[in-house]
């Protein structure tokens, strides 16, 4: 039995290896392909705009011949000794067509001088986002949040029996239900203590992670035309009228919406409750009158399914007033953290949990 257990147990680790092993071959593949693609795309940009830059270059010379034509043409006719009326046309009219070619070519010449920046702007620019999203993704995926603690695995790995000084109530169990702060298909936020006496809500890395990506993203672009605007400014008799305001608007049509959608996942998408265990009182919101402890008869833990697109299962820690109201506290679809967050807010406030000593 010993053997067939062993033998189970290998097999198991055998394929939880290979499944790991083929989900990283199929990662790896995925990015190398995602790279190859990415230099494929910067290798055919570069040649084209290099050829694009030798056209110009050539329309640049060709110009400049004809204009040293005229400027031959003119002067040949000036060395005449005597001038005729024909003469005197000839040279006004190649005068003016002399005038109209510098301008032309005086323009060729300040386009080629910045003929290299769209394909500047958008390398930084699209390579400053894939900096800004391989990095938080690397946030959301390493950050604390979703982590326990040393003490959370051991109330989440021990029965609620288990851990002392927890008071257990089944019987205070409402079917009544709290309506939703939110519902997110992973951790939005974690309960933490932010001094002896007072706990509250923390953003979690992923959230933190999105904030950050709407809000850094398109700043690369942004970054380049403000550079160019003011080098324009400082170094060049450019009138104000005519700097790069075109490429600045855009890049701003872009930058404020997501600084906007950044500063609205950052700042406003967690709440902002504290628990006040000095004052012995629960602030939801800010512009909300307070909760006093002796108001709350239990904390009880709520696994809701939401549907839509795609369904998830929401978790809520639901306080019950003795007014008979229900108050949404946290929610969001980190089971395990939200169920050692219950732990640690019944600790704190030494309030009966209205669920079994089974779950």
């Amino acid at each position: 039995m010993i053997r067939a257990s062993f033998q189970r147990y290998c097999m198991d680790r055998l394929g939880h290896t290979m499944k790991k092993g083929i989900f990283i071959l199929l990662v790896s593949l995925f990015v190398l392909l995602a790279i190859g693609k990415i230099a494929h795309q910067l290798r055919s940009n570069w040649q084209q705009q290099q050829n694009l830059y030798l056209s110009l270059q050539e329309n640049i010379a060709s110009q400049k011949a004809k204009l040293q034509e005229i400027d031959d043409d003119i002067s040949r006719t000036k060395t005449k000794a005597t001038l005729s009326e024909h003469d005197r046309w000839l040279i006004a009219h190649l005068s003016k067509s002399r005038e109209k070619l510098a301008t032309l070519i005086a323009g060729l010449e300040q386009n080629q001088q910045h003929f290299h920046r769209p394909l500047i702007r958008q390398w930084v620019g699209h390579g400053f986002m894939l900096v800004v999203f391989m990095a938080m993704a690397v946030l959301a995926l390493s950050g604390r949040s979703n982590h326990l603690t040393r003490e959370e695995k051991r109330w989440l790995d021990s029965g609620l029996n288990d851990i002392p000084q927890l008071q257990l109530n089944p019987a205070l169990a409402r079917d009544t239900t709290a309506p939703l702060s939110n519902a997110s298909n992973f951790v939005t936020g974690r309960i933490k203590p932010r001094s002896r006496h007072e706990l509250h809500i923390t953003r979690s890395s992923t959230l933190t992670a999105m904030g950050l990506a709407f809000l850094l993203a398109p700043q690369g672009t942004l970054a380049v035309d403000i550079y160019y605007l003011f080098n324009t400014l400082l170094t060049t008799s450019t009138p104000f009228s005519e700097l790069p305001w075109h490429t600045l608007s855009n890049s701003l049509m872009v930058s404020i919406p997501f600084a906007l959608a950044g500063f609205y996942v950052l700042f406003f998408t967690t709440g902002d409750v504290r628990i006040d265990r000095h004052r012995q009182q629960i602030r939801l919101q800010s512009d909300k009158p307070a909760i006093d402890f002796r108001e709350v008869e239990s904390l009880q833990l709520n696994q809701l399914l939401t549907t839509g697109e795609r369904s998830f299962v929401n978790s809520q820690i639901q306080l019950n007033l003795r007014d008979g109201q229900a108050v949404s506290l946290l929610s969001h679809a980190g089971k395990d953290q939200i169920y050692v967050d219950l732990i640690r807010v019944a600790l704190f406030m030494d309030k009966p949990v209205a669920i079994g000593s089974a779950q």
